[in-house]
């Protein structure tokens, strides 16, 4: 396939996914939902847990795709404050949350790229560690989009991926956030937070129906791993989280040593 070819399958993937959430309506609201979510913080500690098993570099090039407001580089800065982060997303209301968010606590050299990631170029070889959580879905065609994070990965770097691939239910989300709010922060608080939140439940229901209709991407554990192999990652860790809505991938690319077992079988001795 050409680059030509591959650009405009990329772009109809953009067109395509229009109909789906409103992430300027949503911004505003995004970050209360992150705050008062179990499972949202568990997903953040999932990620950071997971750095020492890599040996990223201290001063490691680490991009987040489908950044959003900010809260996984945020965390990432904690443990590599000098690295350099790349914040990638599409939507200005949530990249100006982010920037606020970066200025305060002192994160000035993060690079912004406000685009679509079908339209992102990066050189080759150039990250660490990219990450894309709960974005991946709603970026088709999600293989053309794979290949590029590919050509972007350093030989020895890490993609950690986490992505929605289950239809929504909103009352079990619904039942969900009410126990835990009521539980870990009292019913004044839990009530302040749906009155807040109505923005949230418009924009989570407009998803589940974009789901519906095919636009965002549904996939099981396996499909998901699937995909990404024959993407040309090596899966070196697949497990549901994000209470079983979501599939997390740890990736790596296949060494150049003809004695591993990961190099093609046909060229080795």
């Amino acid at each position: 396939m050409s680059a030509s070819q591959e650009d405009s399958i990329l772009d109809l993937g953009i067109s395509e996914k229009v109909a789906g959430i409103d992430w300027d309506a949503y911004a505003t609201q995004y970050d209360l939902m992150a705050k008062f979510n179990p499972s949202y913080h568990e997903n953040i500690s999932l990620l950071r847990n997971s750095l020492p098993d890599w040996n990223i570099p201290s001063e490691g090039a680490i991009c987040d795709l489908g950044a959003g407001t900010g809260n996984y580089i945020v965390a990432l800065s904690k443990i590599l404050p000098d690295a350099e982060y790349y914040h990638v997303d599409f939507d200005e209301a949530m990249n100006e949350i982010a920037r606020d968010k970066y200025r305060k606590l002192g994160l000035d050299g993060v690079h912004f790229l406000e685009d679509y990631i079908q339209r992102v170029e990066f050189p080759d070889d150039k990250f660490d560690l990219i990450i894309c959580v709960n974005a991946l879905y709603a970026m088709s065609p999600q293989i053309a989009v794979l290949k590029k994070i590919h050509r972007w990965l350093k030989p020895s770097g890490r993609l950690f991926l986490i992505d929605y691939g289950r239809r929504t239910r909103m009352m079990d989300w619904g039942w969900y956030m009410l126990k835990s709010l009521i539980r870990d922060h009292g019913i004044a608080e839990c009530a302040r937070f749906f009155l807040n939140s109505v923005e949230v439940v418009r924009q989570n229901r407009q998803g589940s129906k974009h789901q519906l209709d095919g636009g965002y991407w549904l996939h099981t554990t396996n499909e998901f791993g699937d995909t990404l192999t024959k993407a040309g990652f090596i899966v070196d860790d697949l497990r549901l989280c994000y209470r079983d809505y979501c599939d997390l991938a740890v990736c790596s690319l296949p060494t150049n040593d003809p004695q591993s077992p990961e190099f093609p079988p046909e060229l080795q001795e």
